[in-house]
């Protein structure tokens, strides 16, 4: 019998998955932080000159990605399989939103790069593996400290040989360890199998018009109550936004408490919409910002 963990602990831990914007890949946490002992070591290209040297994309020989890169599939359709959990955000929707104070402050991943992102994709694994795709619609980058060729790509080298992290331009730019970027290459030269784990999930999704998007898989690590899952946010015309959940393969109390919290939810002042399809029960939540959170936080209590 597995012992019952305090509600708190559950709770903090369901919330730091379904709210991962503000807790998912971050490209200073995942490459620097194992290697470094706080954030105040981590370097950024072209720190310390007044205007660190920039490059436009075309100045890079070789190969450059282009690829779509408009949604979560489009960054699963880049990533070899295997996916623990991924997430695409279109930085530009959440302008003016509380979702933007969410994300925290873009402006170091601005200036890693010397250019704007406005469209993000982190991918991870269960090795602790993982990578990122970033939209630079400017299409020009601050110039790195070298550069190697892969299948034709030229990996360039974010640090002076300090941190294992590589860029490839084009659209999208890949960030991540080399092997990570290689592996993601190999992808898109059709060398190594994309990322299908989600394609159930995504086949009941609508995801036009989404601010973010994102898939995760029980791999045990820790307690939920389903197998996978998927979430979209979406702010509607009045003001309120709307989250549809897509949980596979949900555990039988878990629905219960779905329907539960359905008869009473107009008492807290949101609107649900459950319907199931084999094994995926689909709720859509919708409510002010605050008042989402509040009822994604009561049901994964």
């Amino acid at each position: 019998m597995k012992k019952k963990k305090d509600s708190a602990t559950r709770n903090q831990r369901y919330m730091a998955l379904f709210l991962a914007a503000t807790m998912f890949l971050s490209i200073f946490m995942i490459y620097f932080t194992a290697s470094s002992g706080s954030d105040d070591d981590i370097p950024v290209p072209g720190e310390g000159t007044e205007e660190p040297p920039i490059i436009a994309f075309n100045q890079v020989p070789g190969k450059q990605v282009q690829h779509e890169f408009n949604s979560l599939a489009d960054g699963l359709e880049m990533s070899p399989g295997g996916t623990a959990n991924a997430l695409y955000v279109d930085l530009q929707k959440t302008k003016g939103t509380p979702f933007e104070m969410a994300l925290g402050d873009m402006e170091m991943m601005n200036s890693f790069y010397g250019a704007e992102i406005t469209k993000r994709y982190s991918a991870n694994y269960a090795d602790g593996e993982g990578f990122e795709l970033h939209q630079i619609p400017e299409q020009e980058i601050i110039m790195p400290w070298g550069a190697v060729d892969y299948s034709g790509y030229q990996l360039l080298a974010r640090t002076n040989n300090t941190y294992d992290i590589w860029n490839v331009v084009g659209s999208p730019v890949i960030l991540g360890p080399r092997q990570s970027v290689e592996n993601v290459i190999d992808v898109l030269e059709g060398n190594a199998t994309s990322a299908h784990e989600y394609d159930q999930l995504l086949n009941l999704a609508s995801p036009e018009g989404s601010i973010y998007q994102e898939v995760f898989t029980n791999t045990g690590f820790e307690e939920v109550p389903f197998a996978q899952y998927y979430k979209d946010l979406r702010k509607l015309d009045d003001g309120s936004y709307s989250q549809t959940n897509l949980f596979l393969n949900p555990e039988p109390e878990f629905t219960e408490k779905i329907a539960t919290m359905q008869a009473n939810c107009s008492e807290r002042n949101v609107s649900y919409e459950v319907t199931s399809e084999g094994d995926i029960t689909k709720l859509i939540i919708s409510a002010d910002f605050m008042n989402l959170n509040s009822e994604t936080s009561l049901l994964l209590a």
